[in-house]
């Protein structure tokens, strides 16, 4: 089962409906929804769970800064990089460049926690997907994250 945008969006917006009390917890629930989105991700990695507790970490500190958009950003590429380390028998390559929280955050104008959760997981999603693994014997295949 590959990426499942649906649990993404769902997850996001019952964190936003009911939101956590802090960061911590606030940061939790991101990264509970972002490993249920990214549980199925093909190929398969080992170490989705792992990468979600160190997104939960990062996010937390994100959340805490005045700017919360660098912080997300790292943590959301050091995800991706530690999700494709769980790819075994491929050679990752996780997504370049940052998800795009900042336009986002700049223009959001989401009226209703299920549009803001859509529009973020609109832009994590596609984000990951540009991810590649290399299989590492010959044929060599590249496959796209998914």
């Amino acid at each position: 089962m590959p990426l499942n945008l649906a649990a993404l969006s769902s997850g996001l917006q019952s964190c936003f409906a009911h939101p956590p009390g802090g960061y911590n917890a606030c940061a939790q629930a991101w990264a509970d929804a972002v490993q249920g989105w990214c549980s199925g991700i093909v190929p398969p990695s080992t170490t989705v769970a792992p990468a979600a507790v160190t997104l939960a970490s990062s996010l937390a500190s994100a959340f805490s800064a005045p700017n919360a958009v660098p912080g997300m950003e790292s943590a959301f590429s050091a995800f991706a990089a530690a999700v494709g380390l769980g790819m075994a028998g491929y050679a990752p390559t996780p997504p370049a460049g940052p998800v795009g929280f900042a336009p986002y955050f700049a223009g959001a104008d989401a009226t209703t926690h299920a549009q803001a959760a859509s529009e973020i997981a609109a832009l994590i999603d596609p984000w990951m997907k540009t991810g590649i693994a290399t299989l590492i014997a010959p044929p060599n295949t590249v496959v796209p994250w998914s």
